[in-house]
């Protein structure tokens, strides 16, 4: 799975939204404990204001930004955190020009995520 452009998209251009759940740091600490390995990749965990949250992707809703794959050597684009009404949103901004057809990707930080271990 992955999230292809079907536009042209300009440095940065806004792309998307990572939406889900916004949660406390010991909700989603909880949820890691319950969910599937195959879940737990949808808890994206960020600073805002001093504090440790979480948005919980794991529920299908069919947004797009739960489905951006991760790439740590040359990725596309990068997520910022933006304020909106007082509340932290996760969204998806163009690092360089991005021609239709082109995967969006991300860099997820420095996890240790299954697929990057050789």
């Amino acid at each position: 799975r992955g999230v292809f452009s079907c536009t042209e998209f300009d440095e940065g251009d806004f792309q998307l939204e990572y939406r889900g759940d916004l949660i406390s740091k010991e909700e989603c600490e909880r949820r890691q404990r319950i969910y599937h390995d195959a879940l737990n990749v949808f808890l994206f965990e960020f600073r805002y204001n001093g504090k440790l949250l979480c948005v919980d992707a794991a529920r299908d809703d069919c947004s797009l930004g739960r489905l951006v794959n991760d790439d740590r050597v040359n990725p596309n684009s990068r997520m910022k955190t933006i304020r909106v009404d007082g509340r932290p949103h996760l969204c998806l901004f163009a690092l360089r020009n991005i021609c239709p057809g082109e995967e969006i990707t991300y860099d997820y930080g420095d996890s240790e995520w299954p697929w990057r271990c050789t």
